[in-house]
């Protein structure tokens, strides 16, 4: 069994003839022109990968892990290989029903089911949260357990997973934040999140027992003019290595086109250190920026949103929710567009868009909003990409009990009867505003009202 590190969270893990390559993106700007790879994959690299690939993994729809790019760029070397596809069995059927259509061999993982790849190769699929899946790969007499950048931070979560899964011998997890922490003001919420993300690993190590930890899937720069400073508190390298300097698994460093069987080589994650140490030292250069949308195209590109959200929900139902909900969702939310200088009241409910002089809740660019409006998964890409500010305490959390309707729709939850007391739905809706309104406190923001 060998690992090779190819670029963020891809991996190409071999054994026999089988070659396994995870979530492959090595090209190109992510998340609406927000995130960029620290370094990006040539070409004659990825040509020379794909001759040694059978399988893709895809652990979930985030485009640095689901590059529609990649399988633009590269689809006729796939289908000409015959490399099959794996991706998760979910009811959300957008990934699946691309991959089908450009005509891939995709095979949907049923979650637990151990799935033969060939040459003593097992692959397992659990699911995490809402979309997101890990990946327990046994090859041979090892065992590999891909996390990606699941979200297992508490040891019940981790030993649910170890149920199914057991030790491993080697274990790949995210090191670093990937998402909106709080304005610039709140750099203590992104240094609280980066120690979060070490403290995971902890965990992580504690309940799955590994011979070695490969740090990965967090080789990005968040790199538009709007969200570069979200780059202040994030974990390098020499963060985690710190950090687990005593540990008693082999914390190993890996650079592009470095290979591991999980045998210990502290010169070859030495070397992989000093690689990433000279990167991440490089001052971010030709930032991203927007392009301003008039209120003619936020008006259109909003009609379409309505009609997407009225087509996959009950009005009475999203009425009867802003009206009745414990968590009050649905309700009105203003976001100004500060280059068009133009501030929006949005109401879902009511499917009703229009300018107000009323004290925003988020500040945005125009592109964004109109981003939002565009696609489905829009405020998904917003929380992630961070290229917006909380205008007031609690901006966020109302915009995200509102805004992010197509989320749950996308996970196949529609407002009708039964979601509004939906035990699960509501718990991590709480749970989650719970955490950002925690540590917005104390920003120096406007206070706003209760919601």
């Amino acid at each position: 069994m060998q690992i090779e590190f190819v670029n963020h969270a891809s991996v190409l893990i071999r054994h026999g003839e089988v070659g396994l390559l995870t979530d492959p993106w090595y090209a190109g700007p992510a998340f609406h022109k927000g995130w960029r790879l620290l370094v990006e994959t040539p070409e004659d690299r990825i040509a020379d990968l794909l001759t040694r690939t059978t399988h893709i993994w895809i652990s979930h729809e985030h485009p640095d892990h689901f590059s529609v790019g990649f399988f633009k760029r590269w689809g006729d070397t796939i289908r000409a290989r015959g490399i099959g596809i794996l991706f998760q069995r979910i009811e959300d059927q957008r990934v699946a029903r691309f991959l089908r259509n450009e005509g891939f061999s995709l095979t949907e993982m049923t979650f637990a089911q151990g799935h033969d790849l060939g040459d003593g190769v097992t692959a397992t699929c659990l699911k995490d949260e809402f979309y997101d899946s890990l990946l327990s790969i046994r090859a041979g007499d090892r065992h590999i357990l891909n996390l990606n950048d699941c979200a297992v931070a508490t040891e019940a979560r981790a030993r649910e997973i170890h149920d199914v899964v057991g030790d491993c011998d080697v274990l790949l997890t995210q090191f670093s934040y990937a998402a909106w922490k709080g304005g610039r003001d709140n750099r203590a919420w992104r240094e609280e999140a980066a120690r979060e993300k070490l403290n995971n690993i902890r965990v992580q190590a504690k309940v799955f027992h590994p011979k070695q930890v490969i740090p990965f899937a967090s080789f990005v720069a968040f790199a538009h003019e709007r969200n570069s400073y979200l780059n202040d508190a994030a974990n390098t390298p020499d963060s985690v290595a710190e950090a687990f300097a005593s540990a008693e698994f082999d914390l190993r460093i890996m650079r592009p086109g470095d290979v591991t069987d999980g045998t210990p080589d502290p010169e070859a994650s030495a070397r992989a250190a000093t690689y990433w140490r000279e990167i991440y030292a490089r001052p971010l250069s030709d930032p991203m920026t927007y392009e301003s949308r008039d209120e003619t195209a936020i008006r259109a590109a909003f009609e379409g949103w309505r009609a997407r959200v009225f087509a996959n929900n009950s009005r009475a139902a999203m009425r009867m929710a802003q009206r009745l909900s414990p968590i009050r969702v649905l309700q009105p939310v203003v976001v100004r567009t500060d280059d068009i200088d133009m501030t929006w009241r949005i109401d879902p409910a009511a499917g009703t868009l229009g300018v107000t002089q009323d004290e925003p809740d988020l500040t945005m660019h125009s592109e964004s909003l109109h981003f939002l409006f565009s696609n489905s998964f829009g405020f998904d890409t917003l929380g992630v990409n961070g290229t917006f500010e909380e205008a007031r305490t609690g901006g966020f959390s109302r915009a995200a009990r509102s805004l992010a309707i197509e989320n749950l729709n996308n996970l196949g939850l529609r407002f009708g009867p039964g979601l509004l007391f939906e035990p699960r739905i509501i718990g991590a809706f709480l749970e989650r505003l719970r955490k950002v309104s925690a540590r917005m406190k104390g920003v120096g923001k406007h206070e706003a009202p209760e919601v």
